[in-house]
């Protein structure tokens, strides 16, 4: 039917539901992209497009058990990922290289002096990347941090050198390197410890062969010394009755050695040998205090000896003309004597032996023989 033909209530009606249902319809519209909105926000949230993401690479010996995807970890945490895993160009220094991402906050963790370990990860030979924190303390010297960051959401500079100096930030080509502290992976280990062991096998074989004869020997040693401690049987039981002997106060060794007479002669020497000491001692006693009065005695009479002495010295310095005059005397008195023995009167009285004479004649010279 033409809208024309409608009554003006039936055209006023139909208004009315158009609006409704265009109403409903925009809204519905509006729902669905709203909805489309908030997905597409929470998986891009998920997936960390609106987190930082600061770039590092490292060189590593080896790629095993390394892929893109995997999680890098930060003192125990998930804090990125690795981004690209590539075998470096013949010839080159290193063998593979290796890019991954620090995520949010934890990008300000790493400083000038981090590194990054590589461990393994179960007994399959997986692994996977660590980032060692940096050292702000300054305790090991001066660092810097790795990326200037601002309000944790955009990097503005990136560190060029150990100096300090940054540079710009260009987005997917500025990124910073971090040396490799890299072990090896655990089948790596697993095939050396399986070869070592290979290798010393024949050597272990050979100490086996060894231990068993040396077990060998040993229970030939055991059957010998049970043959010994059975023939020690009789030796140890006469043992026993020596020693039992021993004990016995009427057979034992001391009246062996000493029989009953040499026994009491002994104590009797002992006996006279200590009245002996006693007397010895007494006569010491004795002696000793004689020797204390002789010895008094002789001090008494060195001391009357000195005041004798001292009253000659006295006496002598008291008459010192005295014997000048002595002196004198006898020296004239000698001098007298010679003067009369030369005078002719008395020398007659003051005869003196003539010197002996020589027995041997005057010696003649021998006649000289005629020719």
């Amino acid at each position: 039917m033409p809208l024309q033909d409608l009554t003006p209530q039936l055209r006023t009606r139909l208004s009315r539901v158009e609006r409704i249902v265009g109403l409903f319809v925009f809204a519905a519209t509006v729902m669905m992209i709203g909805g489309l909105a908030f997905y597409l926000y929470q998986t891009a949230e998920r997936r960390g497009w609106f987190v930082l993401k600061a770039p590092y690479f490292t060189y590593l010996r080896t790629g095993s058990g390394l892929k893109p995807g995997e999680k890098v970890k930060m003192m125990g945490f998930e804090v990125g990922e690795i981004t690209e895993v590539e075998s470096m160009p013949v010839g080159s220094d290193y063998e593979v290289y290796v890019e991954f991402t620090v995520t949010g906050k934890y990008a300000g963790y790493v400083w000038s002096d981090s590194t990054v370990n590589v461990k393994s990860l179960g007994f399959l030979g997986g692994r996977y990347l660590e980032v060692n924190k940096g050292d702000a303390s300054g305790k090991s010297g001066k660092v810097y941090a790795s990326y200037k960051i601002k309000e944790n959401r955009v990097i503005l500079e990136m560190l060029a050198d150990k100096e300090g100096h940054y540079v710009p930030f260009v987005p997917g080509r500025s990124k910073i390197y971090l040396q490799a502290l890299e072990s090896p992976d655990l089948s790596s280990e697993m095939d050396a410890i399986v070869k070592r062991a290979r290798e010393a096998l024949p050597f272990v074989l050979a100490l086996t062969n060894q231990v068993t004869r040396v077990m060998d020997n040993t229970a030939e040693a055991t059957g010998r010394l049970n043959q010994l401690l059975d023939q020690a049987g009789p030796i140890v039981t006469n043992l026993a009755f020596i020693s039992a002997n021993l004990r016995d106060p009427h057979g034992a060794l001391g009246e062996w050695i000493l029989p009953v007479q040499l026994h009491q002669q002994i104590e009797q020497t002992v006996l006279s040998m200590n009245e002996a000491m006693k007397a010895a001692s007494a006569t010491l006693t004795n002696a000793n205090a004689q020797l204390t009065d002789v010895g008094a005695g002789i001090d008494k009479n060195l001391e009357n000896l000195a005041g004798i002495t001292a009253a000659l010295r006295r006496q002598v310095e008291s008459n010192t003309n005295l014997l000048g005059g002595v002196s004198r005397l006898v020296i004239d008195t000698d001098d007298m004597v010679q003067g009369l023995k030369r005078h002719w009167l008395l020398r007659s009285a003051f005869r003196t032996n003539p010197p002996p004479a020589s027995r041997t004649g005057t010696l003649r010279p021998a006649n000289p023989k005629r020719p």
